[in-house]
């Protein structure tokens, strides 16, 4: 068999380098971005500050040339002072991030404005002579010249900076979107890669396991393109199907003689009374034979045929479960199903003392079902409910529709013994019972189900040990449509 190079251990690993390689990556431009953005902001905010001092040098600038007061250059040369050691200031980073002629042409131009500004001061504090007039003039249009100058290269600044910040912030956004994209990307091939060396393995083990639920106790194949952890899982795996399939042969053949006997048990139980009773009769007719007239002989051998055609339904009944019969769909009244199935059993309520209570309101929408299985689901229901009481009680059989009109429920309760919590999830399985030997086969629930499942119905259980049990048959109401309808598809 040919050797996986790597181990699942050290694919997974290798995927999660990879993958941590790439949040590095992502981190590392991210962390460059968001720096940039941090000087850009503090040079937007140099920016701000010499446009801020440069407006109001200029304002004092225009307050000298219409008012000539000599305090307004004092205040303009001050303001310019502080332009100059703003930029001083910051002079390494500007020159680091902007890298235009104007960067290094501010400085000149600020000291031609200040030097102007002096010049002007000294023309403005000697006098006002026609050649001064002249000098000051000039001065003047230099400083103006100078001036705007200086604010022009500061706004140019300032929008450069917001332009940059701006295309740094979508650069951010083209890049979360990037490594969103790159890390989904990078999922797919992750869990494709994952899926490859973990699912399909896995995935074989599940349907060699539906395999065995099934009765297929073939193995998996040991030899494969698989990593080396599963060749070791799939060699256990099938020394583990080898042992259940000796200990399932070896449990089947315990469940069969368990369940002969059970139901061989369950027969003479059920035959029991019927054969009594016609043993009996026929003592009767026999002894009596004489003195009976012919309407009371006619009487007794009616009970014996009825009694043996009761011994008949129940071998036909216990036959049912090892061959299916079709059955005849009609529209029913549930009413007279529950109470036609009532009658036969009159005479064992009547002897173990129950009580019987019938609720069934009237114009209770039709069903659509086979009238005998129906009749054998509620009988397997009240023998329950009967046996359940042997000291007697009370046996409820009550009717109602759900709100929405679409279904009938119909509800067996008794006052007996309860099923134990533990009991409840089991007891619609074949062979499961919780009676004593000879007194079920564990069979009757389970058919039962089948049967309501077959009429698109369900039966649901309410218990508590020691306070009764409430059987429901949930069936759906007639709808002629609807079974018109499914006659013409089939």
């Amino acid at each position: 068999m040919e050797k996986v190079p790597f181990k699942i251990r050290q694919r997974i690993i290798v995927a999660f380098l990879f993958s941590l390689m790439s949040v590095f990556i992502f981190a590392a431009l991210s962390f460059q971005t968001h720096l940039e953005i941090g000087h850009r902001l503090k040079l937007l905010e140099f920016t701000h500050d010499v446009l801020y001092n440069l407006l109001e040098m200029r304002r004092y600038e225009k307050n000298f040339f219409l008012y000539r007061q000599f305090a307004s250059l004092k205040e303009a040369m001050d303001y310019a002072l502080m332009v100059e050691e703003l930029y001083l200031k910051h002079k390494d980073e500007i020159l680091k991030l902007k890298k235009d002629s104007t960067v290094s042409e501010f400085p000149v131009v600020i000291g031609k404005y200040r030097q102007t500004l002096i010049e002007l001061m000294n023309v403005s504090e000697k006098g006002s002579s026609v050649e001064d007039k002249g000098n000051v003039a000039v001065l003047e249009e230099s400083l103006r010249s100078y001036g705007q100058k200086l604010l022009n290269m500061a706004e140019g600044w300032e929008k450069e900076e917001r332009s940059r910040i701006d295309e740094l912030f979508k650069r951010t956004i083209h890049l979360f979107i990037g490594s969103i994209g790159i890390f989904l990307a990078l999922g797919v091939v992750v869990a494709f890669y994952v899926a490859k060396i973990l699912v399909e393995p896995l995935f074989l083990m599940k349907k060699t396991m539906d395999k065995i639920a099934s009765g297929d106790f073939a193995p998996l194949p040991e030899a494969g393109p698989y990593p080396e952890e599963f060749e070791a899982l799939f060699q256990a795996f099938n020394r583990m199907v080898r042992e259940l399939e000796i200990r399932q042969e070896q449990l089947a053949q315990s469940k069969k003689m368990a369940a002969v006997g059970t139901l061989t048990a369950g027969i003479a139980h059920e035959l029991n009374n019927p054969i009594n009773n016609i043993v009996l009769t026929a003592e009767t007719l026999r002894e009596e034979f004489h003195s009976l007239s012919p309407k009371e002989a006619l009487g007794l051998i009616d009970d014996i045929i009825s009694q043996a055609d009761r011994a008949s339904e129940i071998v036909k009944g216990l036959l049912d479960f090892s061959r299916a019969e079709y059955p005849q769909f009609e529209p029913l009244s549930i009413s007279s199903v529950v109470r036609a199935t009532l009658k036969l059993v009159r005479n064992q309520i009547s002897l173990a003392g129950i009580q019987v209570e019938e609720d069934f309101p009237p114009n209770i929408p039709l069903v659509y079902g086979d009238k005998k299985s129906l009749q054998q689901v509620f009988l397997n229901l009240i023998i329950n409910a009967i046996q359940a009481m042997p000291g007697g009680g009370e046996l409820i059989l009550r009717a109602s529709v759900s709100e929405n009109g679409e279904w009938i429920k119909v509800d067996v309760t008794d006052t007996g013994v309860g099923i134990d919590s533990r009991d409840l999830p089991y007891i619609f399985d074949p062979f499961y019972t919780t009676k004593q030997v000879g007194r079920g086969t564990g069979l009757g629930l389970a058919v039962s189900y089948g049967i309501i499942e077959k009429h698109g119905g369900r039966i649901e259980v309410k218990s508590e040990k020691g306070k009764g049990s409430t059987f429901t048959v949930v069936l759906p109401a007639y709808k002629e449509t609807e079974i018109n309808q499914g006659r013409q598809e089939e």
